[in-house]
């Protein structure tokens, strides 16, 4: 009987060294992402709508022509939105898995440059003075806080608190991902929760699973001890 309990108890303490580290990670990383809020999170807070109202209702009377020199579209649309160094009525056309602009006299696409963007990144940028630092167009290779899917993509990084970078459509200037330092550290906290240190994405992972089950291990070999404890002290005499 002693051997037996010799031995749940050298289970029982490298299962509470194995486990243990990680429980406290998953404590320190669950109380992360419950404490900061997720509209703080995604960057709510950073951004704001750059185009201007649409006025001039009668620029809409363009469409029908948009819409004829782009029959495969399924989406089209007025915007007011600062391009080449003004605020332009242009059409805002979708089409398959393509979004692109078109201005309304001669109906030809808007090819947005450096300059546009960084203008258009000034203008949605809403924590005071914009210190943009880089502006670059991601075309292959995406940063590990970006979803390869939205390549290409412009990405705007602005020296502020948070490190901030925009991310904005390649072809529209719209604002499509925001991320910041309090993002990054909320992303390394889902991956040491979830234990996908690859892609972040996956919680079925066979690292979470073992875990688990030396977590129930852990829980199993304390109960045996603590049954036997009371067992042998019942047994002593008084």
């Amino acid at each position: 009987m002693q051997t037996q309990s010799s031995g749940y108890r050298t289970w029982h303490r490298w299962l509470s060294l194995i486990v243990g580290i990680q429980m406290v990670i998953w404590a320190i990383s669950g109380a992360y992402m419950v404490i900061v809020k997720l509209p703080f999170i995604h960057g709510v807070h950073l951004t704001q709508n750059a185009d201007q109202p649409l006025q001039d209702m009668a620029k809409v009377s363009e469409l029908p022509q948009v819409i004829a020199r782009y029959p495969e579209a399924y989406d089209v649309k007025l915007v007011n939105r600062f391009v080449q160094g003004e605020y332009q009525y242009l059409a805002q056309v979708h089409e398959h898995d393509r979004k692109f602009l078109v201005e309304l006299e001669h109906f030809t696409e808007v090819r947005l440059e450096d300059t546009d963007i960084r203008a258009l990144a000034e203008r949605i940028y809403a924590k005071g003075e914009p210190n943009i630092t880089r502006v670059e167009l991601l075309r292959d290779q995406a940063p590990t806080e970006l979803n390869p899917n939205h390549l290409p993509i412009w990405r705007v990084d602005f020296d502020d608190f948070g490190n901030t970078s925009l991310y904005l459509h390649r072809e529209t200037g719209e604002m499509t991902v925001r991320r910041h330092d309090f993002w990054r550290g909320f992303d390394i906290m889902w991956m040491l929760h979830i234990m996908d240190y690859k892609d972040r994405v996956d919680i079925t992972t066979w690292w979470l699973r073992a875990f688990i089950l030396a977590t129930f291990g852990f829980a199993f070999t304390g109960t045996i001890l603590l049954v036997q404890t009371l067992r042998s002290s019942r047994r002593k005499p008084v």
